[in-house]
């Protein structure tokens, strides 16, 4: 139902979070940053699918559902917020 996009290992740069591979090498600092970027990424990522049944679902006359649909993404993009702030808190160290 929405836009695929790769959970799969390695998939940062060489930087992964689910194969094994690089995480011996990883400090936690460099883990938790590639897992906040992935976070980031994957919420925004369904901004796209958001914006799209919403502008259907308001097509349809369902504007309840448009109504939280709408705050749902807010609500992904305020988490996005604290995400970006663990982030500076991390590059701070």
């Amino acid at each position: 139902m929405h836009e695929h996009h790769d959970h799969g290992a390695c998939e940062n740069h060489g930087h992964c979070h689910g194969c094994g591979n690089h995480q011996e090498t990883m400090s936690f600092n460099e883990k938790m940053m590639t897992l906040l970027n992935h976070w980031i990424d994957h919420n925004d990522s369904h901004q796209v699918d958001y914006k799209k049944w919403a502008a259907q679902a308001k097509e349809e006359g369902l504007d309840d559902v448009v109504e939280k649909i709408l705050a749902a993404m807010q609500l992904f993009q305020e988490g996005n917020q604290r995400l970006r702030q663990a982030q500076q808190i991390l590059t701070m160290d």
